[in-house]
């Protein structure tokens, strides 16, 4: 699990039915539409106060929530060398604060449904003393990650309030609208109200959380990928990693396998029919229209054959036979003992570099602005790291 997030891509909590299951991704219907970053600009202004304490009570919830279903969570210490204060996890008699981040609590309900599924994960598939280590590590780099993502929200919040309070409606808008379609999918999947009812808080603020700091991170970051990124440094990042754009021979193919039956009970009569259908051909349509005799595995495909590579092609026999094909090219009948195999090639990529043409630069700019806007994530969440105040607590 990533220590940190990406402005393109952070790690967010999904809601309804996938809170119940622990799932730790937001899904698609979750997703902002449209980007709300253009709403955040405001003046920068200084960071956050050391003035507020990171120290603050317990916090003790009227309904306690457990951990994920089916997690039988042992108790457990970090293993030898982690910096984290605690990673002891037990199944907690209340819902309890596991980290406070400049006076703002996090709880252990948070962490617990980012953690859930690693820890499942790591509970079934290890033995000890490898399954303590690998839990402790899921739970300190979760408690890490929620914290760097409360940091940037707090920074987004105090900023906005001062500079924006109109974005920052917005977003807050926003995430009610996308937390609404949440409640609604979790009713249509029958989850009870009294679930809801348990599951609301906890979602809201994660939600909540999730999107400001995503889309902050993104206002921030884009213009610095944008100025950062032209036509020289995608040239001079061709030439440095000209290793990257070497392809091998890759084809595409399509395979329609005509197997003896009582209309052709022998291999000639099977060949005499993929021959006859092959001449009809006119045009690259008419190839498909041979789909209906295809008996083979290509079928659960829609006709598209197995491998790409040499050493992937299955057949292995029609390999020669395609590599000599080019794109667009039907190739000759080849028989085995039970059928007869007819193809055709729909794309192929001779081996060699690739050009810096237009759909390199593509690949080229996407691999730059993912290594810019990572390297700005963190250095801005080291800023303000270095200047908040949290604390872990050590029990749950």
């Amino acid at each position: 699990m990533a220590r940190h997030g990406r402005w393109l891509g952070m790690t967010v909590i999904g809601l309804g039915v996938s809170l119940l299951t622990g799932c730790a991704t937001l899904p698609d219907w979750a997703q902002p539409k449209t980007p709300l970053s253009r709403d955040l600009t405001a003046p920068p202004v200084t960071g956050l106060a050391r003035s507020q304490s990171a120290d603050g009570p317990g916090v003790t919830l009227k309904k306690p929530i457990p951990p994920p279903p089916g997690l039988n969570l042992p108790k457990i210490g970090p293993p030898p060398g982690l910096k984290q204060a605690s990673a002891t996890i037990n199944v907690p008699l209340r819902v309890s604060v596991r980290v406070w981040v400049n006076g703002r609590p996090i709880f252990d309900d948070e962490v617990m449904q980012m953690a859930g599924p690693d820890l499942r994960r790591a509970q079934v598939t290890l033995t000890e003393p490898q399954r303590s280590e690998k839990m402790a590590e899921i739970l300190n780099t979760v408690i890490d990650s929620i914290i760097d993502q409360e940091l940037m929200f707090q920074d987004a919040v105090k900023k906005l309030e001062k500079g924006n309070p109109r974005g920052l409606d917005k977003l807050r808008e926003f995430v009610e609208q996308e937390f609404e379609k949440s409640l609604d999918r979790m009713r249509r999947a029958d989850v009870t109200e009294e679930q809801i009812r348990e599951l609301e808080p906890v979602a809201r603020r994660m939600l909540e959380r999730s999107l400001i700091s995503t889309e902050y991170a993104r206002s921030r970051i884009r213009p610095i990928v944008e100025s950062r990124i032209g036509l020289m440094e995608i040239r001079e990042y061709y030439e440095a990693r000209k290793k990257e754009f070497i392809v091998e021979d890759r084809i595409v193919w399509e395979d329609v396998f005509i197997p003896l039956s009582p209309e052709q009970p022998t291999i000639e009569e099977a060949r005499r029919l993929a021959e006859d259908l092959i001449s009809k051909i006119r045009n690259p349509d008419d190839f498909l229209k041979l789909m209906k005799h295809n008996k083979g595995d290509s079928a659960l495909r829609n006709g598209e054959g197995l491998g790409q590579k040499r050493g992937e092609i299955r057949p292995m026999e029609l390999e020669e036979h395609l590599f000599r094909l080019e794109a667009g090219e039907i190739g000759p009948v080849v028989a085995f003992a039970t059928g007869v195999h007819v193809f055709r090639v729909t794309k192929k990529d001779k081996a060699g570099l690739l050009p810096l043409n237009d759909e390199t630069q593509k690949i080229i700019r996407k691999k730059l602005e993912s290594e810019v806007a990572d390297r700005e994530y963190r250095r801005i969440i080291r800023e303000l790291r270095q200047r908040a105040v949290w604390r872990i607590e050590n029990d749950l």
